[in-house]
Parts: structure tokens; sequence; C-alpha cells
């Protein structure tokens, strides 16, 4: 119980910056406070005592529908990760591997209307994901330029 508390104090700061800064309203400060105490941190322990065991880079992967908080729930445990673990961490999304808007309006035009929508199937770049994974797997670079998909201009 007191490495919970010392991580709370010690990532407490960041996180309500981030949810004020992302505007996360929803819930009351205490809600929000409870669930970084029972819920993130928690989740944060498993995670580092998983790549301590590992102990080389590890995938975490986060499934759920659209819009029911995977990123958030991402920036949270980096920031814990981050602040109190020192771990190095990097969030990457599946909708960082959109197909361009132009790919996807040409798609449109040549299979079905739905393809210029993000998140059917198909729309993603697959080849870009798989070539990502493949370089993070086998350390084969340096730096590495991550691709951001920007959802104000659908590209």
């Amino acid at each position: 119980m007191q490495q919970i508390n010392e991580c709370f104090e010690t990532v407490k700061k960041d996180y309500l910056k981030f949810l004020n800064k992302e505007k996360i309203y929803k819930k009351s400060m205490n809600v929000h406070i409870k669930n970084l105490k029972k819920i993130f941190i928690p989740m944060a322990f498993w995670i580092n005592n998983k790549y301590k065991k590992k102990n080389e880079t590890l995938f975490l992967g986060l499934a759920a529908g659209q819009g029911s908080g995977k990123t958030t729930v991402a920036a949270i445990l980096k920031i814990i990760l981050k602040n109190y673990f020192k771990t190095k961490v990097c969030v990457i999304s599946i909708d960082d591997f959109y197909k361009t808007l132009k790919k996807r309006n040409k798609m449109a035009e040549q299979n079905h209307p739905l393809f210029k929508t993000r998140g059917v199937p198909g729309t993603h770049d697959i080849n870009l994901l798989k070539n990502f994974f493949t370089l993070i797997k086998y350390k084969k670079f340096k730096k590495i330029k991550l691709p951001k998909f920007n959802k104000s201009i659908d590209d």
C-alpha cells in the first residue's frame, strides 16, 4: 500500500493536469482520484512487473470499441510509467495507421462510399503497421518517425 501511495503522490499532479487539458470532466474529482488509486496505478504496477520479468521491450495492446477511452487509458498509464517507474514509453494508436484521405477517397470511388469513412475495415494501412512493428521488434533503427493521424483534417 505504501508503494501505491508513493506512486499516487508522484503522479497526481500530472494526472490531474492531463484530465484538465483533455477536458475530462464527466466524473467528479473524487471519482478521478479513486480511479487513479484503484485502477490505473495497480495496472501500471502490473505492467512494470511484466516488463521487469521479460527484461526486454514490452508490447501492450488495448482493445475496445471506438470512443471507449483506449487513448485516454494509454495516456494515463504513460504518465505513471514514465513519472514513477522511469520507464521509456511509446504510445501508438491504430488511428495513426489510417490510409491517407486521398487513398480512402479513391477506394470510395472505386469500391464503396464507406471507404471514405475512418474505421471501416480496409481503411487502415496494414503494410505501414506491419513495417512499424517489424522495425520495433528487430530494433533496426536509431530514430523512427511515427505516423500521427489528425482527426481535424481527416488525414
